[in-house]
This record gives structure tokens, C-alpha cells and sequence, in this order.
């Protein structure tokens, strides 16, 4: 039969044993679909006599007061079971209907992969003396053979349960050793590049940090014209500047923050390169990082003061010190990359005391596998 979803089609031989699985079914739904825990006792008033008797119960356990089965290969602990189906399956449960006065259907829908597989329902389903006939798991519809199933149903035995839990460790390290090294990559990549783009990256924010300050144009004069000729006439200036500076080897006097803030910038970076694609917040995560000082003082043209963190009231002096020719701290941005590491941005801002502060945004771009300035514009001013 055609379905949307994951199903299990069955045959019951017994209506009132059918109503039995329906009623177990209904309160694994809604302990699963809802991620309750429920207490031992709870799910043994769930199941009836001739279905208890088939599983297993350690001396731990809240058991029932009649005998049940023996651990062996081929039995499940019932706690093992009601926790795959009602906590630990990636899968919400549909309904469990009939289809005819003798067939029936449980239908799921996985919201992952894998996503605990089909053999506890099965053994569920078979411990209500109902017979599954056709399942379909994600992958393609198969016909049940019986020991298909009850083969592989010794990893829930004690001693399997036992191999099965260090097999999680050991899993569980594995993947945390390669979460990290994912992480550490995607953070070096990072890191890489704004030391790669920094010098471009510095020259420019000096250069426009120097001439922020644009006086009013004389009377009669076009305003837009005025700045922009006045904006050029700076950048031209400034640059021989700090070119001269860099000939006679002067450094060049900042503070700047030593690490790198997380701020959002994906909208701007997609808003900017077209063509890039940007899924939300694309910096690697929202933590700052400390920069390595070794790497931004190997750029000569500036001598750089780093401080721990952004000075207020009293510790303001470091603001007002003649010797710095830009006013304030520097504080750069994480960079925010294209989902194919194409393009990114980043931010720079100035500090500059209380209720002062402006800031840039910068666009960089790969080109010939270099990270180069692709544009730099003001962002905001406080």
C-alpha cells in the first residue's frame, strides 16, 4: 500500500490483543512525541501479563510479581525497549490503525538518519502476538522474515548492552575528537586569513580613521562635491603619510583590543557579493579569540598597545594619550565567510570613550588564493 510516512503492516489474530498494542502504542506516542519520562511502574500498567512474560527484567528493576523470560540472545530487557521507543528514536510517532478486521498498520516519521532503526517496534509489535508482514524503514519496502529480527535482538541482553555501551564511548570520543579538529580547521581558516588581509586591512582603517573628521563647505559650494573632493584630497594625503612613515621606518601608535568580537554580519555579505551563498550567522561560532601578537606585530608599520578589555571611567586616560595619532581602540570582528569561503566581511571599530564610537565595514575576496580588500565603508558613528 502506498504511504507518506514509515510504516509496519501486521496481522493480529486476537481483536482484544490488538486493542492491548493500541492502548501500549497511544502512551509511547505521547511520552515520545511530547519527551516525557514516565516512572518503571507506569509502563508495566501498560502492557498486559502474556506480553511482560516475553522480556527480560534485571534484579533492579521494578518488575511484575509473575515470571518472565530469561535472559538469553534472543530476549529484550523491557526497560531497554520502552526507553529506544518512547526516548531515544530520532522518530515521531503517527498511529497505529487497522486496515481490515484482521491487518494492521503502525506508521512513524523519522526526522533523522539513522534514526534507531525498525527492530524495537518489530519485537513490540510480536510481543502482543501480532504478526508484521511488510515494513518500510527510509530505505525500501521489505517483507519481515521473523529471525531477520530476533537475530539481532542480543545486542539488548546484558552482556550486549555492556559491549554496546563501550561501543558509544567509544564513538561519542571519536566523534568529539573530529567535531573539534572540524572546528579547530574552520577557526585556523579564519584565523589565516585575517592575518593574511590584516596589513591591507590596517593601512586602510588608518588612513580613514585619520580624515573622519570632514569640516562643512564654504558657502554656495556643492556639499556632496565638497566632501568628496575633501575626502579624496585626505586619502591622498594620509597615504603619503603613513608611506613616508613606513620608508623612515616610524611606526605608527595604536591600541587595539587583543582579540577578535563575534558580530553578526551576514546580511551585508550577502547583500554585498550577489552571487555569494550565506546561510545565517556563517562565522565559524560566536566566540572571540585572542589574537597572536606575533603575527600582527610582524607588520612593521605599526606599534601596537594591546589592552584586555575596553577601559571606562578612570582607565579612560589611555584615550587621551598624545602619542597615539588615532583616538581610541582598535576593535576588530570575526570574519564572516561565504558557505564555499569565496568572500567575507568584517568589521572595525573605534572606541573612542564615553558615547564615542564609529566604525567600518570591511568586504574581502579571494583572488588567486590571496584574501585581498574587495571594499571598505563606514558602518555606524555613536
Amino acid at each position: 500500500m502506498e504511504n507518506n510516512y514509515c510504516y509496519i503492516e501486521f496481522e493480529f489474530l486476537d481483536s482484544k490483543q490488538f486493542e492491548d498494542l493500541k492502548k501500549a502504542f497511544e502512551a509511547i506516542k505521547i511520552s515520545k512525541n511530547n519527551s516525557i519520562i514516565q516512572e518503571e511502574s507506569f509502563w508495566l500498567d501498560q502492557f498486559p501479563k502474556y506480553a511482560l512474560e516475553k522480556f527480560s527484567f534485571f534484579k533492579a528493576d521494578v518488575r511484575p510479581n509473575f515470571e518472565t523470560a530469561k535472559e538469553t540472545k534472543s530476549t529484550w530487557h523491557f526497560y531497554s525497549l520502552i526507553e529506544l521507543l518512547s526516548l531515544q528514536y530520532e522518530a515521531a510517532y503517527i498511529d497505529l490503525e487497522k486496515t481490515s478486521s484482521t491487518t494492521a498498520i503502525l506508521t512513524y516519521d523519522p526526522y533523522s538518519y539513522p534514526y534507531g532503526g525498525i527492530n524495537g517496534l518489530i519485537v513490540f509489535i510480536e510481543s502482543f502476538n501480532c504478526i508484521p508482514k511488510q515494513y518500510d524503514d527510509g530505505t525500501g519496502v521489505y517483507n519481515h522474515t521473523p529471525n531477520e529480527i530476533k537475530n539481532s535482538t542480543n545486542i539488548w541482553g546484558f552482556s550486549g548492552l555492556k559491549k554496546l555501551f563501550k561501543f558509544s564511548i567509544v564513538l561519542l570520543f571519536v566523534s568529539l575528537i573530529v567535531s573539534c579538529e572540524n572546528k579547530t580547521t574552520a577557526l585556523e581558516f579564519e584565523k589565516n586569513a585575517m592575518y593574511e588581509v590584516y596589513p591591507a586591512l590596517m593601512d586602510t582603517l588608518w588612513v580613514n580613521a585619520r580624515r573622519r573628521y570632514v569640516p562643512p563647505p564654504p558657502t554656495g559650494m556643492d556639499s556632496s562635491e565638497y566632501k568628496l573632493n575633501q575626502i579624496k584630497e585626505s586619502n591622498k594625503r594620509f597615504n603619503a603619510e603613513l608611506a613616508e612613515f613606513k620608508i623612515k621606518q616610524f611606526p605608527v601608535d595604536l591600541i587595539i583590543l587583543d582579540k577578535a568580537v563575534a558580530i553578526d554580519n551576514s546580511k551585508e555579505l550577502q547583500d554585498h557579493f550577489r552571487d555569494a551563498e550565506v546561510s545565517g550567522n556563517s562565522s565559524s561560532d560566536t566566540l572571540e579569540y585572542k589574537f597572536d601578537r606575533k603575527k600582527l606585530d610582524a607588520y612593521k608599520a605599526f606599534h601596537l598597545k594591546y589592552v584586555l578589555k575596553i577601559p571606562k571611567e578612570n582607565e579612560r586616560k589611555l584615550y587621551n594619550e598624545c602619542c597615539y595619532s588615532i583616538r581610541g581602540i582598535f576593535i576588530l570582528s570575526r570574519i564572516q565567510f561565504d558557505s564555499e569561503k569565496r568572500y567575507g566581511v568584517l568589521t572595525a571599530a573605534i572606541n573612542c570613550g564615553n558615547m564615542c564610537n564609529y566604525g567600518y565595514r570591511i568586504y574581502i575576496k579571494k583572488i588567486k588564493s590571496k584574501w585581498v580588500v574587495d571594499k571598505f565603508e563606514e558602518a555606524w558613528i555613536a
